[in-house]
């Protein structure tokens, strides 16, 4: 993959979620893609899940747990097929209604034009703190 492709199927996949538009997202997935974020007992959406039912899983539940009240990509470096999207985050537990803010990085690889893997990195101390009874 060029960076050039690269940086277009991560800025459609990030307009795409930004306007919860969920099929044009799946479209951008490979069907065996990797998605997810560390594991962590006290955290809905926690691991690592594959496939396409596998995303939709982590979506439904984020949806159902968390109430995202600010989402920025501060910026995206693209190179070859990799990209790094930082960013900063703020959610509410719904579960608890605790408040977190957290900054995060997103790593991405594209293969054969469509999304292989996603990867969140984020500070899971203070989501899990936010979710803990």
């Amino acid at each position: 993959m060029s960076t050039e492709a690269t940086r277009a199927i991560v800025a459609q996949a990030y307009q795409a979620f930004a306007g919860r538009d969920i099929p044009a997202l799946l479209a951008l997935l490979s069907p065996d893609v990797e998605w997810g974020e560390a594991d962590n007992p006290l955290i809905p959406s926690a691991g690592m899940r594959r496939g396409i039912e596998g995303v939709l899983e982590w979506l439904r539940i984020g949806q159902e747990t968390e109430d995202i009240r600010a989402f920025e990509i501060e910026r995206v470096l693209v190179e070859g097929d990799m990209a790094a999207a930082i960013g900063r985050t703020s959610i509410v537990a719904r579960p608890t209604g605790k408040a977190y803010a957290m900054d995060f990085v997103h790593l991405v690889t594209v293969a054969d034009g469509r999304i292989a893997r996603f990867v969140e990195h984020f500070d899971t101390w203070a989501a899990a703190e936010a979710f803990r009874p």
